[in-house]
């Protein structure tokens, strides 16, 4: 009975990704093209800037599919300086993207998002100066947009962790690499995976290993997890935790 309840759900969680209303905002660093029709070849009415907010509207029929980058996006219907036209969502994020020119971690991009909501827990074990005798230390932050950073502490590991409400695995991936605090893990220009892969980059073992399910024509990303050595081990994971994005970026030797 578990099975038959969870795909359902994972099938309303995808419609509601292609299907998306309301407020977006552009996070293409240059800019994206509002177009006459929804067809990547159409008439180009405008380019609507980096960061700008947009009001998506009910579409007049059906929604269609587009992919760029290996992310599946879907034409949107738009109003943008007195001019309505299509635009493709796979390049736009539920909150406005980073600044760029100051944002570089995911603790300031939190910071220009929201405000934190009450103060900040913190639980311990044992003794953080003798923490080879296991001790830990866990601190966590809650804010008002929903939003959580958890931040654990032991013997020579560390990780943050963190709950984004409305993002989706694809959207985590275009967030992550607007941010250089993951550059290692997601570079700028890289695309979005869509298999599971070994490879090596700055001469270390890179592994990429992608968890989806079919449903339908395309895949449900349901987790990516990233893996590298740069001095320390490092562990980076995006993953659907029903309708919030968790974002678990950890390091040891």
């Amino acid at each position: 009975m578990k099975k038959i309840f969870f795909l359902p759900l994972l099938f309303v969680s995808f419609m509601v990704f292609a299907q998306q209303y309301g407020t977006m905002y552009v996070a293409a660093k240059s800019g994206l093209a509002i177009r006459e029709s929804a067809t990547n070849s159409s008439k180009a009415l405008g380019n609507i800037p980096y960061g700008t907010k947009v009001e998506i509207l009910q579409a007049d029929g059906e929604i269609k599919s587009h992919i760029i980058e290996n992310m599946l996006g879907y034409w949107q219907k738009v109003k943008y300086n007195n001019k309505t036209g299509y635009i493709l969502d796979s390049y736009l994020l539920p909150w406005a993207p980073p600044k760029l020119a100051t944002v570089k971690e995911m603790k300031q991009y939190l910071t220009q998002s929201t405000t934190a909501f009450g103060a900040k827990l913190i639980v311990k074990s044992g003794s953080m100066d003798n923490m080879e005798e296991m001790g830990w230390e866990m601190r966590k932050q809650l804010y008002k947009n929903g939003a959580e950073w958890h931040q654990n502490f032991g013997y020579e590991y560390g990780s943050d962790v963190y709950f984004l409400p409305g993002f989706s695995v694809q959207q985590g991936f275009l967030l992550l690499r607007l941010l250089p605090e993951f550059k290692e893990a997601i570079g700028e220009n890289d695309a979005f995976p869509l298999d599971s892969k070994t490879t090596t980059r700055n001469e270390e073992e890179f592994k990429i290993i992608v968890d989806k399910e079919m449903l339908g024509d395309y895949p449900w990303y349901k987790k990516l997890t990233i893996q590298y050595a740069d001095g320390a081990y490092y562990e980076l994971q995006l993953f659907q935790l029903d309708n919030q994005l968790v974002v678990s970026f950890s390091s040891g030797v």
